[in-house]
């Protein structure tokens, strides 16, 4: 275990949020971000995401099942945010099986992804995706520059999500576009807490981090980004009952509040995707 730092701020001064799975999840009393404190070393991590994608018998097709609505409405938001340019070069960091990576490919991307885990690198290789072992961190900058870069769900896992952002800005080319679709379970946890529920919802120790709205643009910010919108975006859907329809009516009940407050209001506690691009 390592006692660490703030990811955003570098502060050390936290107050406890919940105690899950053995672990603490903290929030900085500096900079609002939410993170676990201690966490697993970083070798101990890696060991935990090369089976992360065959937890509860996950496989290739329910992982794509799960994201199916949110890739092809991030396909969309991509390629209205390219103002007429047409499909460029695109990288999917934590690409999984590389469901979205094909997606963008039949829609004439020149898109690529890199993933820690052999399996998933290995399953999606055997579909004849672009695909690479590794991390973003691993990645030669001379690999870019990219049109845009992608994270779904990928961010609260990292150790180093600063580095990481700033990393993807350089990977960018100017006017580039970062989609990052991250959860934000922090409100949901502190509602059900007077209860004795809800501290299992942070996933730990595979999530590190927990991101507001606010925080998330504040990084975004700090690593060279601008413009940052966030919306709620479409449900994912899980493979059992209970959690499918609770995906599928808060998201719904965002969507809705989001569109009747003209993008004003943000249901707490639900996942949301930020875009943002690089100055230029």
């Amino acid at each position: 275990m390592t006692e660490v730092a703030c990811g955003l701020c570098g502060g050390v001064d936290s107050e406890p949020v919940v105690a899950s799975s053995g672990l603490r999840v903290v929030r900085c009393r500096g900079c609002g971000l939410v993170y676990v404190n201690p966490r697993p070393a970083e070798d101990a991590l890696q060991d935990l995401y090369a089976e992360y994608h065959s937890r509860d018998g996950g496989d290739e097709d329910s992982w794509a099942a799960l994201m199916r609505d949110v890739f092809r409405e991030s396909a969309g938001v991509l390629e209205a945010s390219r103002n007429g340019k047409g499909p460029g070069r695109l990288l999917d960091v934590g690409c999984g099986f590389g469901d979205f990576i094909a997606a963008m490919g039949i829609r004439g991307w020149r898109a690529e992804g890199v993933d820690p885990s052999p399996k998933v690198v290995g399953a999606a290789a055997a579909r004849g995706l672009p695909v690479r072992l590794g991390t973003l961190e691993g990645i030669d900058p001379a690999a870019g520059p990219y049109d845009v870069v992608t994270m779904f769900y990928v961010l609260e896992h990292l150790p180093d999500p600063m580095g990481a952002l700033r990393k993807a800005h350089d990977l960018l080319a100017p006017g580039g576009i970062l989609l990052v679709r991250v959860p934000h379970t922090t409100p949901i946890v502190r509602m059900l807490a007077p209860f004795g529920i809800g501290e299992s919802l942070y996933d730990v120790p595979y999530h590190l981090y927990d991101f507001s709205p606010t925080v998330l643009r504040t990084m975004l910010g700090a690593a060279g980004f601008v413009e940052p919108r966030t919306f709620p975006g479409r449900s994912t859907r899980p493979p059992r009952f209970g959690p499918r329809v609770a995906s599928l009516l808060f998201g719904t009940l965002a969507r809705g509040l989001y569109s009747f407050s003209g993008g004003g209001f943000l249901l707490p506690g639900v996942s949301k995707t930020t875009v943002a691009r690089t100055p230029g």
